[in-house]
């Protein structure tokens, strides 16, 4: 059998409160959570029956382009920047 000290003890007990508690929180909050996710969320818009998987708009697609192509332009550059100071 497995002989349990106090600390064992006391860092699972309070870890079951924390849990219980972070639980407790989230099932109170969960529609503000869902809002704050949605918000802050990927820019496709979900439809009314709930579908996430909506056809972006060419807009969205253009400017995932134009991001994607900038991060390219960086990267790029800082490798090219790190090689001229190996050299």
């Amino acid at each position: 059998m497995i002989n349990f000290d106090k600390d064992f003890l006391a860092g699972f007990i309070s870890g079951a409160v924390v849990g219980a508690t972070g639980y407790k929180l989230f099932e109170d909050n969960a529609g503000d959570l869902k809002r704050l996710v949605k918000s802050t969320g990927n820019s496709l818009k979900a439809s009314t029956s709930g579908n996430i998987n909506a056809e972006p708009t060419l807009e969205e697609l253009t400017m995932q382009k134009e991001n994607l192509e900038d991060l390219i332009a960086e990267k790029e550059l800082k490798l090219k920047d790190e090689t001229d100071k190996n050299n």
